[in-house]
This record gives structure tokens, C-alpha cells and sequence, in this order.
């Protein structure tokens, strides 16, 4: 009788060998061939090994008598394996023509026959096994097997990985899932943590790059040694000072001189530092400094700033031009000269990068007014470039600017006033006997509030004035060519009365020097009580 047990079948199996009164005791474990993952109890004391054409291990079965290739006589305990004459059996990869089979002996059926563990058992078919016997089993048909070494090595990874899915025990299997699932999630920890790496990177390239942008236009402000003298060599060879200047608009164009002696001494210099303060720890941006207290640079030669940083906060300094209105207590500017940040796209940088500006310090200083004005916020326009600040202790001695009662038209004469180029123009204008004495005595960046301070009292902060015609005008926006750069955004536009139609707001170099204007409707509105913020 044969009997073939599939290993998933282990109820029948263990029924099957409690039924039988057979003396057998022990089994094939087919792992090769068709018949791989099958059982093939040897249940007579005799038997016959046959393979047949589908080289499947059949015992005792009614096949043509050249299909025979072993017997299997139960002696002592085991079985004793005897070829059949002329065939080839191989008994842990040694072949033979008799042998007493052990437990665990490994046994191929033929050249071409399958490949059988034997074992000898108490009657009873394991339901699991253990990952001992089944990493057994792999390596010792690894071991064994006469097939090329790729093909050997393959069939014990599959051979190994289906028996440790299906035959092992269930703590086994348990335990393998429960590791999977813990590193399943150790995996989607280091993911997050990976993405949160990421994203914190990002964040803090953002944050490099604005704070790099933002300090080389602070660096534009900023006043080196060597800046000062090679002022003082431009001027040693030409120095056009504010007079000079006003002397020759007056010769060149018969501009009225009363309009703009007038008028200069409502026309602000504003000054300002903003800084940036880390949303995440509330704290400001500061230098990185070393025992010694010296600020320090990263690998990139930048300076090296951090919301843990011990040195001085970083000042982000800005320059510009506004001018009074009213009884001499208000200043009108632009509004991205309050907020620098918004030019450009820098405040997206910084929102990106958790970083919220802020302004530190805004003055303003008037022609004949030797100290600085303290100024505070009342009104910036969402809509138009425009903003409003209120004079803390406002000078006594000026009132502000009239505004035109009618919007400006194609081919009007304009005057622009203000502070183009900030405080180099200033010094160019001081002379260069100021420039030698701030050489002696300043150096570095620090000299941005000091030298203001210093020219203020030497009363040498006057606007330069440039003259152009109105090219096209609407209600939004004025676009004429008189001449002036950065630093001169905030100043009036006046008319020949000297009664202001517009605010500078932006310059386009690319078209001839042209420059647009805020019309002073904007700031009208602006000024309406309802138009508060």
C-alpha cells in the first residue's frame, strides 16, 4: 500500500498511522521534483522505490519494471535502502548499492529522480517544525545535491522560505510577524524622522538664502574704511555738492528755485533696522561669537547667526526718503521702505524658513534739524505703496507739504526730491575733509547710525533735486523721467508749485531712467479716518 500525505494534511496523516498495523516507522520527505512538499510513510516491512515518467517517487506502485530503482527492507529498527541492479542511488551525496538508512539521511532516487530526507518517527507526523529541522533540511540538500551550484543554492532559498512560511510553529511564525510589524514601524519612524530631517533642511536653506539676501542689501548700506576712502578720492576728483547742483538745474531748466529751497526742508532722510525672530524658539537672530567674542563665519564665509547665538542681534539696515505733510507731525513714505521684507521675495523666504521680521529702530532726519526724529507707525496701505508714521516729538519750526488739488497730465513739468543712493550721496556731498575726519574716528559697520548722526549735526543732510516731465498718468499710477536711484523712494513729486501729485515708488533704469509714482489720491484716501489699520 502507498500512501502520500500532502505536510498541510497533518489530522489525516496522524489518523491514517493510528489506523495501520503496519511495523513501519518512518517516512520519505520528498524536497525535490514534482512530488516536493510530500510525505511517503513507509508503512510494510518491504517495499518498492519506483520513479516514474513525471520523475515522481511512487512506492510499491504497478509501474513497468525498468521504473524500479530501489527496495526498502525493514530490519533492526530501520530500513536498508538496496539498489536495484543497473540503477544509481546516492545516499548523502554518495552513491550506493546497499545501505542501513539513518535518521536525517538524505536520499536521491536516480540521475534524474527526486531527492528525500528519511526519517525515522514514533507514528506520528510532526504538525510544525522546527526552524532547526527546516534550516537543516536546507543545508543539507544544499549540501548534497549533485545540481549546479546557482540552481542547488536557489532551490534551498525557495525549499527554506516556503517550509518557514507554512511548517513552522506558530510562535515562530508569531514571533516573525511581531518583528516585521515592529520593524514596519521603526521603518515609517526613521521615514518620518527622515522627512522631518528634510524638511528642517529645507527650512534652514531658505533661511540661509534670505538671510543672505538680506544682509548683502544691508551690506549695500553699510559703510566700510574702505568705502570712505574711496569717496574721498572720487571726490578729491569731483565734487558736485548740493549747491553745485541746484545751481545748474536752475541754469539748465529755469526750475523755480523757491520751490525747491522751500520745499527741501520737509524732505526726510528715514532710517531704519529690521531683524528676524525665530518662530519656533521666539527668540532674535544673533551672531555666533567665539571665547573671545569675535562674530564668527560659517565654512562659506558668511556670518554664522543662530537664534542661540550670544553676540549682537543682526541688524537689517535700510535707507530712504519720506516727507511731511500737514502741521509737520506726520511723515508719508513708501511702504516697502518701512517693510523691506516684502521686496522681492523675500518675505516668502522667511515665512518658509520660520523666520518673522521685525523692525528694531526708524528715525528720520530733516534738513536743519540737528536730531534724530523718533517715528512710529499709523497707517500702511494694503492697495498702494504708501505708508504714514506719526512724529513723536515733531519740530516746531516747518510744516509740511501741500498736496495738488488736480492728478497730473502727460507733458507736466515734475521736480522729484529725496535721498538716492543714501548715505554715500550724503557723503559725497559732505566734502572730503568729513570723510577724513570719519576715517580717524569710525570704522565698520557701525558707523551706518553714526555717520547719519554725525551729518545731521553738521547740518549736511539736504535732498538732491532732479527734474523730468509726466509721461503718462492715471489713477493708479504717474510715470515721468526725472532722475533718481534707490534711496529715493518716499520723496514728492511736486509740481511747479511745489505742491506734491505724486510719491516715488519704484524706478525702471531699463527705460531710460523712467521712474513711477504713487498719485497723491492714493495717499488721500489713505488718510480718510475710516482707512485705519
Amino acid at each position: 500500500m502507498e500512501i502520500i500525505l500532502d505536510r498541510v494534511d497533518q489530522k489525516q496523516s496522524k489518523t491514517l498511522l493510528t489506523q495501520s498495523n503496519d511495523p513501519g516507522c518512518a517516512f520519505l520527505e520528498n524536497l525535490t521534483g514534482p512530488s516536493r512538499g510530500t510525505v511517503l510513510w513507509l508503512s510494510k516491512e518491504k517495499l518498492t522505490a519506483s520513479v516514474d515518467p513525471d520523475r515522481m517517487l511512487r512506492l510499491d506502485a504497478d509501474l513497468a519494471p525498468d521504473s524500479t530503482i530501489a527496495s526498502l527492507t525493514w530490519t533492526d529498527g530501520s530500513y536498508v535502502l538496496q539498489a536495484a541492479e543497473g540503477r544509481q542511488v546516492w545516499v548523502n551525496g554518495r552513491a550506493v548499492e546497499s545501505a542501513r538508512l539513518s535518521h536525517l539521511d538524505m536520499v536521491e532516487f536516480g540521475q534524474d529522480g527526486p531527492m528525500s530526507r528519511f526519517r525515522l518517527c514514533d507514528h506520528t507526523f510532526p504538525s510544525h517544525w522546527s526552524v532547526d529541522d527546516i534550516i537543516g533540511d536546507v543545508v543539507a540538500y544544499a549540501r548534497t545535491s549533485r545540481k549546479p551550484l546557482l540552481p542547488r543554492l536557489s532551490n534551498a532559498v525557495l525549499q527554506g522560505g516556503q517550509r518557514l512560511v507554512l511548517q513552522s510553529t506558530v510562535f515562530f511564525r508569531v514571533s516573525v510577524v511581531v518583528v516585521l510589524v515592529l520593524l514596519g514601524f521603526l521603518g515609517a519612524l526613521l521615514y518620518q524622522n527622515d522627512r522631518r530631517f528634510e524638511d528642517r533642511l529645507k527650512r534652514e536653506t531658505l533661511r540661509i538664502a534670505a538671510v543672505d539676501a538680506a544682509l548683502a542689501q544691508a551690506q549695500k548700506e553699510a559703510l566700510t574704511p574702505a568705502d570712505l576712502a574711496t569717496l574721498r578720492q572720487e571726490l578729491e576728483l569731483q565734487v558736485i555738492s548740493n549747491a553745485d547742483r541746484l545751481e545748474r538745474l536752475e541754469q539748465r531748466s529755469n526750475a523755480p528755485a523757491r520751490v525747491i529751497r522751500e520745499s527741501a526742508r520737509s524732505v526726510a532722510f528715514v532710517q531704519g533696522a529690521f531683524a528676524l525672530r525665530h518662530n519656533e524658539s521666539g527668540r532674535l537672530l544673533r551672531h555666533v561669537v567665539d571665547a573671545q567674542g569675535n562674530p564668527m563665519r560659517t565654512p562659506f564665509g558668511q556670518p554664522w547667526i543662530d537664534p542661540d547665538g550670544t553676540g549682537a542681534i543682526v541688524e537689517f539696515q535700510f535707507t530712504g526718503t519720506g516727507f511731511l505733510i500737514g502741521a509737520g507731525d506726520t511723515i508719508v513714505t513708501n511702504r516697502h521702505i518701512v517693510r523691506p521684507w516684502t521686496v522681492g521675495a523675500r518675505a516668502q523666504s522667511f515665512r518658509e524658513s520660520g523666520l518673522e521680521p521685525e523692525i528694531l529702530k526708524l528715525i528720520a532726519y530733516l534738513p536743519g534739524w540737528a536730531s534724530a526724529l523718533d517715528i512710529s507707525q499709523n497707517r500702511v496701505s494694503e492697495t498702494s505703496d504708501l505708508a504714514v508714521f506719526d512724529i513723536r516729538d515733531p519740530p516746531h519750526d516747518r510744516t509740511g507739504l501741500m498736496f495738488a488739488d488736480a492728478p497730473s497730465s502727460a507733458g507736466d513739468e515734475v521736480l522729484v526730491m529725496g535721498f538716492p543712493a543714501g548715505l554715500r550721496a550724503l557723503l559725497a556731498q559732505a566734502g572730503p575733509a568729513f570723510l577724513a575726519e570719519m576715517e580717524e574716528s569710525r570704522n565698520g559697520v557701525a558707523q551706518f547710525w553714526d555717520v547719519a548722526r554725525h551729518l545731521s549735526e553738521r547740518d549736511l543732510i539736504w535732498p538732491l533735486a532732479s527734474r523730468g516731465i509726466v509721461a503718462q498718468a492715471n489713477e493708479e499710477t504717474v510715470a515721468y523721467d526725472a532722475e533718481t536711484t534707490v534711496g529715493g523712494s518716499g520723496g514728492p513729486v511736486l509740481d511747479l508749485e511745489g505742491r506734491v501729485v505724486a510719491i516715488t515708488a519704484a524706478i525702471l533704469p531699463e527705460f531710460g531712467g523712467s521712474n513711477i509714482g504713487v498719485p497723491v489720491a492714493q495717499l488721500r484716501l489713505l488718510l480718510e479716518p475710516q482707512n485705519t489699520q
